[in-house]
């Protein structure tokens, strides 16, 4: 993406060039290029965002008029006066082989009361006036050339009989007293007339077309008298009169020839205008390169516009979003946007809600202020005629130029079109990427990476087609971390995930592109932004590149051992929820004879359904576990099935597995490998918590009592060397008694030379409980454990550079 301070949009080629700054109504914004693709034939997209004191998001397209496959149409919202349609609904419902909808924006204000959806301006389709022009009200118009208005528009319709001239009062919605409407099918299927009163439904002779400031010839083809609600078939009309118009209408017959003449003039000036859409009453924002200074809407709202350049060969649609993180802008403020992207004429249309900028396979490209898009009165749409021919012909990159770090990280997407400009694939697969080392490498997954020493073109192909990026490399860039805090061992090495925001991208950065530094380099080590537990503890590690820097807390689990006890299931620990007729009770009655912890569900079974017993507790798992073990007997019960449900760090993710296999007055082991459980490689999740043991009971002897005994809950961990081995004398030290039921122990190492002790005492769940520093005599050193409960310890002992860890044994 580019970082720019204006944008200036030129017609040549469809391109822009960049000049220092863009001032809206005496506030001076910096832009950042969101977005900037052809969308279609001759056709350019372009998001911005805005910055200042606010944020404005803009939305642009231009399209080419001289492109020999566009179009330019109005839509009418169900094809009806009186209803609304999305504007994503419009294109996709009138899109058809040689006339596809594929870009445009909402159109007219319309009615909110009475007669909602209908358009306060002017819409005219293919020649044929849907709603005739109100008064002062703009429309932006387009001729059977494509060729673009904007201005006030007037317009009358008359009907000939021969040498009768009748003067049609309006084209469609309602019928007065005395009034002659004309009706087509843009005023529905029907007339929605009452029965007093004459309708003449009208077909075009041979050859003759809708159009405007010109005659057209059409036959009677029936007359029905005091009906009303005549129906009207496509591409036919209806003269409807009451009153001294009916009396007009009595005088025909079937086949007679009746010629109307539709005149039709802008800012007085007669075109074969084909196209039309209103705007609003006020005067143009924009008109021959002047910004309108006085009538305007100066509130702060969401705004569509549309314009065309001075030479009237490229029409720009302009959307801003407002209400939200966008804060909307006032008409003069749209007008000048609209001015700097090339407009030297333009209007507003209807905003706030109804604003919305639709393309063809992408949907609304603007955040609708109303969170959903909204069905409007009329839209009006860039219309391709192109030829279906689905060969991918031209490949571009959504962006064409990237700013990276050193060893900035980047995954480009690539859009592919057809000869004619047609957008066949808006992410491309399958395209290789190539450059030179000066400038960097690819990865093995296909990514760039800023590995060189200078910036550069990377080259994009894909079956034979090629395109490119540039790549500029900046030296200074703002750094996150993906993660606030991490959770490691001593055994896995975390590369710290790094992003880096320039402009608005947010891209990865290889970790070593940063500079590192550690509070506590005791606690953990850092090599080009990779991460080693080395002992327990919390420190903060902070990277930095050029100017700026992120900060992670590392907490650092060291297992003590390859196997280790998380939970002995104290009943004060768990709390319990089951099925009532069961009446359960939690205790640490009726365990096996040779237990000496756990807990047991005590129960009597009662027939009920879906019986059931829950315990609950959330433990958080230590350091990196490999396998959850729960250890348990069931006796005689008959267990359905066991829900162990665990989530990730702050709950983010929560999963569960099922166990249906049990054996039956034995003790019984369940293996949870955690990798059945949760995706391992990604260290966010540690650590890992346990959150509940739902048993479902299968059938059981009614009346009879049962007890489930759990007995500890172990976590495994494989790469830890040292497992729980009961062994009391090592190679380079020993610790006597063992087990021990005296208050002290003695750790002798093998050279009397040793002088510095240090030791760690760990319970089982790896937490330290001591610790001691001690010079000593003969290699000797004496231990005072008084405080040690009963149980089982591991003893860390280093001195001399040896470290050595031990199981003790206290009774």
């Amino acid at each position: 993406m580019k970082k720019i301070t204006l944008f200036l949009f030129l017609i040549l080629a469809f391109q822009f060039v960049v000049a220092q700054s863009v001032v809206l109504d005496g506030k001076t914004y910096t832009v950042d290029t969101l977005s900037n693709f052809k969308v279609g034939p001759g056709t350019q997209y372009t998001a911005l965002r805005l910055k200042s004191t606010s944020r404005l998001d803009v939305f642009f397209l231009k399209v080419d008029v001289s492109n020999p496959y566009i179009s330019f149409k109005a839509v009418l919202g169900r094809d009806s006066i009186y209803t609304g349609e999305q504007p994503s609904a419009m294109a996709k419902r009138k899109s058809k082989e040689g006339a596809v909808y594929f870009a445009g924006s909402n159109g007219d204000f319309y009615n909110t009361s009475g007669y909602v959806g209908m358009p306060i301006g002017c819409t005219m389709i293919d020649g044929q006036i849907a709603t005739p022009p109100a008064s002062s009200w703009k429309s932006v118009t387009f001729d059977q050339n494509n060729i673009p208005g904007i201005g006030v528009l007037s317009y009358s319709v008359k009907a000939k009989k021969g040498t009768e001239t009748w003067t049609v009062n309006r084209v469609n919605h309602l019928r007065a007293e005395n009034q002659l409407i004309l009706f087509n099918q843009h005023n529905g299927k029907r007339t929605h007339t009452n029965a007093y009163g004459t309708e003449v439904l009208l077909q075009l002779a041979d050859g003759e077309v809708w159009g405007v400031n010109k005659t057209i010839k059409a036959k009677v083809a029936k007359i029905e008298n005091n009906v009303g609600n005549m129906a009207i078939p496509a591409g036919y009309a209806v003269l409807s009169g009451h009153g001294t118009s009916q009396t007009l209408l009595n005088t025909l017959a079937l086949d007679d020839e009746i010629q109307l003449e539709f005149s039709m003039l802008l800012d007085g000036v007669a075109a074969p205008f084909n196209n039309i859409v209103g705007g609003e009453s006020r005067a143009p924002m924009l008109k021959n390169g002047v910004v309108e200074q006085t009538d305007i809407w100066n509130e702060l709202h969401p705004r569509t516009g549309i314009g065309y350049s001075e030479d009237k060969k490229t029409v720009i649609y302009c959307v801003v979003d407002g209400r939200g993180l966008s804060a909307g802008v006032t008409t003069k403020q749209l007008a000048q946007l609209i001015q700097t992207a090339g407009a030297f004429t333009a209007f507003n249309m209807d905003g706030g809600g109804s604003s919305c900028m639709y393309v063809k396979d992408f949907g609304p490209m603007n955040t609708t202020s109303d969170g959903t898009e909204r069905a409007v009165a009329n839209g009006i749409f860039a219309v391709s005629s192109a030829p279906t021919d689905n060969t991918i012909s031209e490949i571009k990159s959504y962006t064409r130029k990237i700013q990276l770090p050193h060893y900035g990280v980047f995954m480009p997407k690539f859009i592919g079109y057809n000869q004619y400009g047609t957008l066949l694939n808006k992410d491309l697969q399958g395209v290789v990427l190539s450059c030179s080392p000066e400038v960097g490498e690819i990865a093995a997954d296909g990514r760039f990476v800023a590995s060189g020493n200078q910036g550069g073109m990377v080259t994009a192909t894909y079956n034979n087609i090629q395109t490119q990026f540039q790549v500029q490399l900046i030296t200074s860039a703002e750094v996150a971390f993906r993660l606030d805090s991490v959770l490691i061992d001593n055994t896995r090495e975390y590369p710290v995930q790094v992003q880096s925001v320039i402009g608005i991208n947010t891209m990865d950065v290889l970790p070593a592109a940063l500079s590192w530094t550690v509070s506590d380099p005791s606690v953990c080590s850092v090599d080009n932004g990779v991460l080693k537990g080395l002992k327990n503890g919390t420190t903060r590690v902070i990277g930095q590149l050029g100017d700026f820097k992120d900060t992670l807390v590392v907490k650092v689990e060291v297992p003590a051992s390859a196997k280790i006890a998380a939970d002995n299931f104290q009943v004060s620990n768990w709390t319990m929820e089951a099925s009532s007729a069961l009446n359960a009770a939690l205790n640490a009655q009726n365990l096996p004879a040779n237990w000496t912890s756990g807990s047991a569900v005590n129960y009597v079974y009662t027939t009920t359904r879906a019986p059931y017993i829950k315990l609950i507790r959330n433990l958080d798992l230590y350091s990196l576990p490999d396998t959850m073990k729960v250890i348990l007997n069931s006796g005689n019960m008959a267990i359905s099935k066991l829900i162990v449900s665990m989530s990730t760090k702050n709950t983010l993710q929560t999963n569960t597995k099922e166990f249906t296999t049990f054996q039956q007055n034995a003790e019984t082991q369940i293996n949870i490998p955690l990798t059945s459980v949760f995706d391992v490689k990604d260290i966010a999740i540690y650590p890992i918590r346990l959150n509940y043991l739902n048993f479902y009971l299968g059938t059981q002897t009614s009346g009879q009592a049962y007890v489930l005994a759990l007995k500890e809950i172990e976590l495994c961990y494989k790469n830890v060397i040292l497992g729980l081995q009961a062994n009391t004398v090592s190679a380079v030290f020993s610790v006597f008694p063992n087990p021990v039921s005296e208050n002290s122990i003695t750790i002798q190492a093998s050279d009397n030379n040793f002088r510095n002790f240090k030791l760690n005492i760990f319970d089982v769940s790896g937490r330290q409980i001591l610790n001691a520093d001690k010079i000593c005599t003969n290699g000797k050193m004496f231990v005072d454990i008084e405080t040690l409960p009963k149980g089982n310890y591991i003893l860390k002992i280093t001195s001399e550079n040896k470290t050595e860890s031990l199981k003790l044994i206290k009774k």
